[in-house]
């Protein structure tokens, strides 16, 4: 089995960059999401829902996504509960100056297919991460921490 991620270095606090990842309000501004509806009444937490509207190569999709795991400024997951067979699990490291976060997709497809869409997952996933980096570096978050 082939295992693939990115990483990216971000000059922000693990506690910072895991809150600005799981606010879904957040999600436009680093991913393609047009509109994020959260199902689960509550705080987020291992068991969230969401409606996400994606807008990918000129086309809308609708999927529904379930947190998995969430392990306060350390590790994220979802799993897509309907929509693309891709899940999703970011990890927040401390590093000197900041986080280094990873993203790892978990493939549901048949073995000839899920190494190339692991690996599409991950090009998609280091432009999303660039625009997160830019987002938390750059002062455009700076008011969900005030």
């Amino acid at each position: 089995m082939i295992h693939v991620s990115h990483s990216i270095d971000i000059r922000r606090s693990p506690e910072d960059v895991f809150a600005y990842v799981t606010d879904p309000a957040n999600l436009h501004t680093w991913q393609d999401a047009e509109a994020v509806e959260q199902l689960t009444p509550g705080p987020v937490r291992t068991g969230t829902r969401f409606r996400e509207v994606h807008k990918a190569l000129g086309r809308r999709r609708t999927e529904i996504t379930e947190v998995v795991l969430f392990d306060h400024g350390r590790r994220f997951a979802i799993r897509v509960v309907d929509g693309p067979p891709v899940d999703g699990r970011w990890d927040f490291e401390a590093i000197d100056g900041g986080t280094r976060v990873t993203m790892t997709p978990q493939v549901r497809m048949p073995a000839p297919i899920a190494p190339f869409a692991a690996l599409a997952t991950v090009l998609v996933f280091s432009r999303f991460h660039r625009r997160l980096k830019r987002a938390l570096e750059t002062g455009a978050a700076q008011s969900s921490f005030s």
